[in-house]
């Protein structure tokens, strides 16, 4: 069975927010190391969580259902990190 094109629309919209870590790395607050430190490793979560996501769909549907919840909640996350 292939991962349905639905759930890989779902898991490009959950890996969008990649694209501001820029954003996110620029307003880091000044002298918070550890934060700029999750900040760095944010994409590499990110990208790895989405793989995953995406190869365990066929077998694993509850694992993909997980990773994306785990997703939003960590990018709320590293969000409310910067903007706090």
């Amino acid at each position: 069975m292939k991962t349905p094109r639905w759930i890989n629309l779902l898991i490009i919209i959950f890996t969008l927010p990649l694209f501001s870590t820029p954003w996110l790395i620029r307003e880091c607050p000044q002298g918070q190391e550890t934060v700029k430190t999750l900040i760095q490793l944010y994409p590499f979560y990110m990208a790895l969580s989405a793989w995953l996501a995406y190869k365990a769909y066929p077998q694993r549907h509850y694992v993909t259902w997980m990773l994306l919840a785990v997703m939003a909640l960590s990018t709320a996350a590293i969000f409310s990190l910067v903007l706090s």
